[in-house]
């Protein structure tokens, strides 16, 4: 899976992510900042990038981070259930977490 936060230039710019984001069947899950103008969203690599590149060639895109997950990391916790299912689903609430290791710079068409 990978993580995208994407920040927009104006409310327009993030209305249109919102529409394409809310409206993609493959984004598992997402927040919108409206404070911030930024968007988050989780969804398969191809996909993910995919949808980044549309809000891109739309305009208005000014920052972007792109993080993957370990697989690890998604189906280790899954198989043996938290620890504290309460704890584990407030840690989710603002956001996503995201790797150390995680990349962050800016999307241009046709790059990884």
């Amino acid at each position: 899976m990978r993580v995208y936060i994407l920040r927009l230039q104006g409310a327009r710019n993030l209305a249109w992510a919102f529409e394409v984001i809310s409206n993609a069947r493959e984004v598992v899950s997402s927040t919108f900042e409206p404070g911030l103008r930024q968007v988050r969203f989780v969804a398969p690599p191809r996909e993910a990038d995919a949808l980044a590149e549309k809000i891109y060639l739309d305009g208005g895109l000014i920052w972007c981070s792109r993080h993957d997950l370990a697989p690890a990391s998604v189906s280790g916790r899954s198989k043996k259930g938290p620890a504290n299912s309460a704890a584990s689903h407030r840690g989710l609430e603002g956001g996503f977490p995201l790797p150390d290791s995680g990349r962050t710079s800016r999307l241009k068409p046709g790059q990884d």
